[in-house]
């Protein structure tokens, strides 16, 4: 019994720390780092989306049955509907709903901390599950899912978090193309990560691409960085901040929602007709 619940902490401790070990490298960027109380709220709320998501995908998952989709199109469909656009779509709303309306949240590096904090959040508790599940199997399985997936799902969900913030930058503390940014800080994420997870559903794309994509987006998230800690240290580093109204929020995910669902149908049809 000691030895199973010495097992659980232990492959609890390779589920979490990778994600905990990019959280704590991202917050050192910032040089006016956030309360750590709040990073930690926003930690649990990407965590909480899991309760969501538990009613939400059987939903998807159902509808998907009734669509009547070739293979592929059902690989779009539960990779950048069923997964991206579900997981980051909740994401978005922790950030829209809690983070911004923060007194601390009150500089562009903000965006980028509380965006990682929340799809980290999210990226523990899935790291978690899919250990533990490997368990089952046995202790060395749940040791190899922990480390594939510590270079792969977790920097991918950190990335995804990075380019939500990093254009939520552009929609809430600059003045021009508002609406476009806000769009694309949804849009975007849903993107890299339906693309991520496409790769994986697909048996026509190696599973290699997936290192490329995390390698290239990797490299331009460190640059992402770079600008807004060297702008950190400007004397114009606050901004105004202009949180976004109800309706450009509720337009911005409806319009994800219709385009992927439009180029789902769309695949389908040019595949299987």
């Amino acid at each position: 019994m000691f030895g199973s619940e010495q097992s659980v902490i232990t492959l609890s401790l390779y589920a979490v720390l990778p994600a905990i070990i990019i959280l704590f490298y991202v917050y050192k960027r910032d040089y006016f780092p956030e309360p750590p109380r709040i990073v930690f709220i926003t930690l649990l709320l990407g965590a909480g989306i899991s309760f969501p998501l538990m009613l939400l995908i059987p939903f998807f998952e159902g509808y998907l049955e009734t669509l009547n989709f070739g293979v592929e199109s059902n690989h779009f469909y539960m990779s950048f509907i069923r997964a991206a656009f579900l997981e980051e779509t909740l994401k978005f709303l922790i950030i829209i709903y809690y983070c911004l309306y923060l007194d601390e949240f009150n500089e562009p590096m903000d965006a980028l901390v509380y965006g990682v904090a929340a799809s980290i959040g999210f990226a523990v508790f899935e790291n978690w599950e899919y250990v533990i599940s490997g368990s089952n199997v046995s202790l060395s399985h749940a040791k190899d899912i922990a480390l594939i997936r510590a270079f792969t799902a977790v920097p991918l969900h950190a990335l995804a978090g990075v380019f939500m913030g990093f254009f939520l930058i552009e929609a809430i503390f600059e003045k021009q193309n508002k609406k476009l940014f806000l769009f694309l800080a949804l849009f975007f994420p849903i993107c890299l990560h339906g693309l991520y997870d496409l790769i994986l559903f697909s048996e026509n794309i190696s599973d290699y691409y997936i290192y490329i994509l995390l390698i290239v987006f990797l490299i331009r998230a460190i640059f992402v960085f770079k600008k807004e800690k060297a702008f950190q240290l400007t004397t114009i580093s606050k901004k105004t901040k202009v949180i976004p109204n109800n309706s450009d929020i509720v337009f911005t995910i409806f319009l994800t929602f219709l385009i992927l669902f439009t180029v789902n149908y769309f695949i389908n049809f040019i595949m299987y007709r």
